[in-house]
C-alpha cells in the first residue's frame, strides 16, 4: 500500500514488539511471521486491526427471514413502554365475517363484506312506548291527565298491601320467639347435664338434684314439641307472606302497567280527535284506535284475573290462618299449663313431627309442672 493514499500512513508492529519497520520492509510469504498493522487517519486514530495471517472473510449479514412479511426471525427485545391494552374485536388479516357469521378465508379486499343491520325499527317502538307511559304517569302525578280508577279494586287491592305489612310483622316476631325458645330449650338441656353431673359428686344431694334433673328434662321434651309447633306456624305464615300474597301482587303489578297502556293511548286519541282533521291525522287516529282496542281488552282481562286472585287469596288465607291460629293457641296453653298428653294430641292432630332430644327422665308424668314428692 502506498504512503500517500487516502488512508495515510501506516507502521509495521511486530507482535514480539522488538521493534518497528517502515511500509517498504514488510515481510510477506507464508512463513512470515503475523503482524498486525495499526492504521492511522489523516486526523483521528482507527482503533481497528487487522491481522494478515487470515485469509479476509465479508461480514455475515443477519437473516430476517422471508421479506415478504415473514417476521419471525425478525431480532425481538423490550421497546420500553410500548402501548398495550385489549382492542376488542380488531379485525384479523385473511379472514372475515358474513351475516350468518361464519368465517370466510381470502383475501379481504376480494370479499363483498355486508353487516346485519340493528333492529332500529324495535328500539324506536320501545323507546317511544316507555316514553309515552312515562309521560301519563307523571301527567297523573300533576293531575294534568284523566285516569282509570275502578274503586272497589283499588280499595281491595290497598287493603291486601296493609295485610302485607301486618302479616309480615306477625312473622317476624313468631321467627323471635322461634329462636328465643330454641336457645331456652338448649339451656334446659344443659342444666339437665348439670343436675346429672353433681349427683355422683354430692352424693347428699341426689335427691333433690335428680328431682330437678327429672323436671328438666321432661321441660326439654315438651319445648320441643311447642317449638315444632312455632315452627310449622313460621313456616305456614312464610308461604302466605313471601309466595301467595307475593304471586298476587305480581297479577296487580301487571293489571296496573296494563292501565297506564290503556290510558296513555286512550289520551292520545281524545287529543286527535280534538286536532285538525288533516289526512296524517286521521290515519294516525285510526292506527291508535286499533292499539287501543288491543290495550283495552288487555287491561280488562288483566283486571279480571286480579279479582279472581283476590278472591282466591282471601278464602285461601282465611282457611290456612285459622287452622294454624288454633293448632298455635292449643300448643301454647297445653304446654304453660303443664299438660305434656294434651301436646302430645294437638301435635298427633296436626301432624307435626318433633325431634327427640333426650331418653331420660319420667316421661310418663302427666303435668311436668307438677311437684316432684
Amino acid at each position: 500500500m502506498p504512503s500517500n493514499t487516502s488512508m495515510g500512513s501506516y507502521v509495521d508492529v511486530n507482535l514480539d514488539g522488538s521493534g518497528m519497520n517502515n511500509g517498504s520492509d514488510h515481510v510477506t510469504g507464508a512463513s512470515a511471521p503475523a503482524q498486525k498493522y495499526v492504521t492511522f487517519d489523516d486526523d483521528i486514530p482507527s482503533t481497528r486491526t487487522y491481522d494478515n495471517s487470515q485469509p479476509f472473510t465479508a461480514p455475515t449479514v443477519p437473516n430476517y427471514g422471508n421479506p415478504t412479511g415473514n417476521y419471525s426471525n425478525a431480532p425481538s427485545g423490550n421497546y420500553g413502554n410500548a402501548p398495550s391494552g385489549n382492542y376488542g374485536n380488531a379485525p384479523t388479516e385473511g379472514m372475515v365475517t358474513q351475516n350468518a357469521g361464519q368465517p370466510v378465508t381470502g383475501h379481504p379486499q376480494n370479499v363483498c363484506l355486508t353487516m346485519e343491520p340493528p333492529k332500529l325499527e324495535q328500539i324506536k317502538k320501545w323507546t317511544v312506548q316507555n316514553y309515552k307511559f312515562t309521560k301519563q304517569l307523571v301527567s297523573e302525578k300533576f293531575g294534568h291527565s284523566t285516569k282509570t280508577v275502578d274503586k272497589e279494586l283499588d280499595v281491595r287491592i290497598e287493603e291486601l298491601r296493609l295485610s302485607k305489612v301486618q302479616y309480615g310483622n306477625m312473622l317476624r316476631e313468631a321467627r323471635s320467639m322461634y329462636a328465643r325458645f330454641e336457645a331456652l330449650l338448649t339451656t334446659h338441656r344443659n342444666i339437665r347435664a348439670q343436675f346429672q353431673t353433681l349427683i355422683s359428686h354430692a352424693p347428699e344431694l341426689q335427691d333433690q338434684l335428680q328431682a330437678n334433673a327429672t323436671t328438666q328434662s321432661i321441660l326439654e321434651k315438651n319445648g320441643e314439641g311447642l317449638l315444632g309447633a312455632i315452627k310449622t306456624f313460621v313456616d305456614s305464615l312464610n308461604t302466605l307472606v313471601n309466595v301467595t300474597i307475593q304471586d298476587t301482587f305480581l297479577t296487580i303489578k301487571n293489571y296496573e302497567n296494563s292501565r297506564v297502556e290503556y290510558d296513555a293511548y286512550r289520551n292520545d286519541i281524545n287529543t286527535l280527535q280534538n286536532a285538525p282533521q288533516t289526512e296524517s291525522n286521521k290515519n294516525k287516529l285510526l292506527e291508535l284506535q286499533v292499539i287501543f282496542e288491543n290495550r283495552k281488552e288487555k287491561w280488562e282481562k288483566l283486571k279480571s284475573d286480579t279479582n279472581t286472585k283476590l278472591d282466591l287469596l282471601g278464602e285461601n288465607r282465611s282457611m290456612v290462618m285459622k287452622s294454624q291460629l288454633e293448632m298455635f293457641n292449643s300448643a301454647v296453653i297445653a304446654y304453660f299449663s303443664g299438660n305434656g298428653d294434651k301436646l302430645s294430641e294437638v301435635l298427633a292432630e296436626y301432624h307435626i313431627k318433633t325431634k327427640k332430644i333426650s331418653d331420660e327422665g319420667d316421661t310418663t308424668t302427666n303435668s311436668f309442672l307438677a311437684r316432684n314428692e
